[in-house]
């Protein structure tokens, strides 16, 4: 159904609130589908003098501008039986406020204020606005949060809100970036005292689950140990119980490896890093792949013996077929590359379908399941085994090489080294997720300090449409001149962002693997930062592999920005780097190796005696 930006004004302004309100919902299912780009799902009339770039931000105001006077009526509200839903989709809200010059919804809460008009000292709000300040208070929202004063009212509502805060892919303002931290521990601490994880807003869960990895605190991941309680209680609810099969290898057969996929098509990131070892894996297993139709594609399948399609029937059944498939073909290793991308893997982490339960780091953290037995992950890429709740199944540092990507020029580029720029041009390849105020600190710190002019190229994934405009907002709230944040690219455009850059830095504290690949095959050396968790200490093994000399990768921040300076400033320093350790050729050592290796690790975990 095609939304009409005109009817929605309409129907607000002439106070239709139930018409309205279904539009609303409508919108904000749109933009999440599409990660912020109704695309062709939306009409509106701009005004023609508007030009190509500034029709966004005029529907972006329009947009908000009816939204807060559909939600400053005090005669409209919400059915409480979907609210959970609404939180659902929360965060798009916030997006669509955060796109614009208003950022944040306050102004509407504080027109709520019971304790008078213009009070900003004190807000009180009627019991019955209490879901609606809770929908409009938004991670960028400069009013207080009192959430334990929402919880002695209404606790699910309070951990709806908590979770909302947590969901969205983008945090990057440091009034954002604050709650995550204090709200991580707050969550920690209150969902098990719940015990209806239907009366919370499901959908956004594994987001929580997974963007939790983001955050600075080292307990970060502690979270995790609570969403996995009300994942037990919801699996028994449903009757989902484990299976206890014996583990052992039958002679003259190939046990089962199960994989359970979660993205896994020829341009993502997974497939490039995980194919090659399930590839060789099936010289000692029979290898039966499980995903879903709309994640995967042919050269996905093929990387397996069978592949057989989860249906795209509800989540309960979902589990209910994994674990019937794992029964039925007497499954030895379940083995997921990834978790928390979606909330099938998140759940599935939590129910024992084999006598081994292992996982690879698609998305390096930890799971906190007292199901997971086992972690795969290469002996440079570790850091502190602390962070870890699972087993560690070490490869050597060869044992899973990667693919070049499916995009990648059979004939790339030679490097475009510049002798002495005027502006140095720095790139930034990272997710949404991934940037951060701390990072972004550290950036606005190189560009004042250093001796020469730098310029940062921010290339960012699920950088599209109004969470493009925010995060090029918050970019330049600390950054200003000194940086251009690019949409998300096809591939190739992408390349040629990163080819125009003289050098690249890593964000941290969550860094990159296909980034820097991405980077050192155009060309470019870079700085990185390294730490305890695997998710910054694989830029540190990425870089011992690649050759680069060791004051690259920086045990601190402080170390970081005056490497990042140096790297900067030394242009023949600079130049002679990329001749000596990047372009397409030197690479070629990330994709060589020894991927049999995971398998003969299962076999030995198989045939080890269970205690």
């Amino acid at each position: 159904m095609t939304f009409q930006l005109e009817e929605f004004e309409h129907l607000v302004y002439s106070r239709q609130h139930e018409p309205a309100a279904r539009m609303l919902v409508q919108l904000l299912g749109l933009l999440d589908s599409s990660y912020g780009v109704p695309g062709d799902q939306f009409r509106a009339q701009p005004l023609e003098a508007l030009g190509a770039d500034g029709i966004a931000p005029h529907v972006g105001v329009r947009l908000a501008s009816a939204i807060s006077c559909l939600f400053a009526d005090r005669s409209f509200q919400f059915s409480p039986g979907g609210l959970p839903g609404l939180f659902t989709l929360q965060r798009w809200l916030a997006v669509l406020f955060g796109s614009t010059p208003f950022i944040n919804a306050d102004h509407v809460v504080r027109a709520l204020n019971l304790s008078g008009r213009g009070d900003l000292e004190h807000l009180a709000v009627a019991p019955q606005d209490l879901a609606r300040f809770c929908l409009l208070y938004m991670p960028e929202s400069e009013i207080g949060l009192e959430i334990d004063a929402i919880w002695d009212v209404d606790p699910a509502l309070a951990v709806s809100l908590g979770l909302a805060l947590l969901s969205p892919r983008f945090l990057g303002a440091a009034v954002a970036h604050d709650k995550r931290e204090t709200l991580l521990p707050w969550l920690s601490e209150r969902l098990p005292l719940l015990d209806d994880l239907d009366k919370l807003p499901f959908g956004i869960l594994h987001d929580v689950y997974m963007h939790c990895s983001y955050a600075d605190r080292a307990d970060k991941h502690a979270i995790k140990r609570s969403i996995n309680v009300l994942i037990e209680r919801w699996l028994d609810r449903h009757g989902l119980r484990a299976l206890h099969a014996p583990r052992g290898i039958d002679p003259g057969t190939k046990p089962v490896l199960l994989v359970v996929l979660e993205w896994f098509n020829a341009g993502h990131s997974i497939y490039r890093t995980h194919s090659r070892t399930l590839e060789a894996a099936r010289d000692r297993f029979h290898v039966i792949g499980m995903g879903l139709g709309s994640a995967t594609d042919e050269p996905g399948r093929a990387v397996f013996d069978e592949f057989i399609e989860i249906h795209p029937v509800a989540l309960a059944q979902q589990l209910g077929q994994i674990r019937d498939v794992a029964a039925l073909r007497s499954a030895q290793i379940l083995y997921m590359p990834s978790v928390g991308m979606f909330p099938l893997t998140m759940m599935l982490c939590n129910l024992r379908v084999a006598p081994v339960m292992a996982m690879a780091l698609g998305h390096p953290a930890t799971t906190h399941s007292e199901a997971m037995d086992v972690v795969v992950v290469e002996e440079d890429y570790v850091g502190d085994p602390a962070c870890f709740s699972e087993r560690l199944l070490i490869l050597p540092r060869d044992g899973m090489p990667y693919r070049p990507s499916a995009h990648a020029s059979a004939q790339p580029e030679a490097p475009r080294l510049r002798g002495r720029p005027e502006v140095v041009r720095i790139c930034v390849a990272a997710s949404a997720m991934k940037i951060n105020p701390g990072f972004l600190d550290a950036c606005r710190v190189i560009a004042d300090t250093s001796n020469v002019a730098v310029h940062f190229h921010f290339a960012v994934a699920f950088a599209r449409g109004m969470v493009h405009e925010q995060i090029r907002r918050v970019v330049a709230h600390t950054l200003g001149a000194h940086a251009t944040v690019h949409s998300h690219r096809s591939y190739a455009a992408y390349m040629e962002i990163v080819r125009d850059c003289d050098m690249f830095i890593n964000p941290f504290p969550f860094g990159n693997t296909n980034g820097v690949i991405d980077c050192v095959t155009a060309g470019l050396v870079g700085v990185c930062r390294t730490g305890p968790e695997v998710h910054e200490h694989i830029d540190h093994g990425l870089f011992d592999r690649l050759g680069l000399p060791g004051w690259l990768v920086a045990p601190d921040t402080e170390r970081y920005i005056d490497a990042a300076r140096r790297l900067a400033e030394d242009h023949d320093l600079r130049n002679d780097l990329r001749r000596n350790y990047s372009g397409p050729g030197k690479v070629q050592c990330l994709f060589q190796g020894r991927p049999e290796i995971m398998g003969r690790k299962f076999i030995e975990l198989l045939e080890e005696n269970p205690s």
